[in-house]
């Protein structure tokens, strides 16, 4: 992952690829590996930036932010945020989407186990993942 650095030397684009390097100099033939040079990444002020893992915590939604300077690396930086009602709302609706499956799955499960263990499963679900 790169960032363009404007004149002093601030993230001025993130994230930046070679079609954006293209974009920006359009009378410049770039090579394909381009990105991959320093000499290149020097002289258009672009900057490798360092992967960060995301945090995670539940009822919190992840949000990438600008890539900071530290010391002499840029790394990617990481905001947690408060879901909003609506946000809350539409990840509990998907976390039991994904929890009950597919309708293929779901009469596979009720045909192999019977409709109590399909009810008995759909409760479980409803309690990992509450409605507020």
């Amino acid at each position: 992952m790169y960032a363009k650095l404007d004149v002093s030397n601030n993230v001025e684009k993130y994230p930046y690829d070679l079609p954006d390097l293209r974009k920006d100099n359009p009378n410049v033939s770039f090579p394909i590996s381009s990105l991959s040079s320093n000499d290149i990444r020097d002289k258009y002020k672009i900057v490798e930036v360092q992967n960060v893992i995301q945090p995670k915590e539940e009822n919190k939604l992840v949000v990438e932010g600008t890539p900071t300077l530290d010391g002499s690396n840029w790394k990617q930086t990481w905001t947690l945020v408060d879901f909003s009602a609506e946000q809350r709302s539409n990840a509990v609706r998907e976390a039991r989407l994904n929890a009950y499956g597919s309708a293929e799955t779901q009469l596979e499960f009720i045909t192999e186990n019977g409709l109590e263990a399909w009810q008995v499963k759909v409760a479980e679900i409803k309690a990992k993942y509450p409605k507020s």
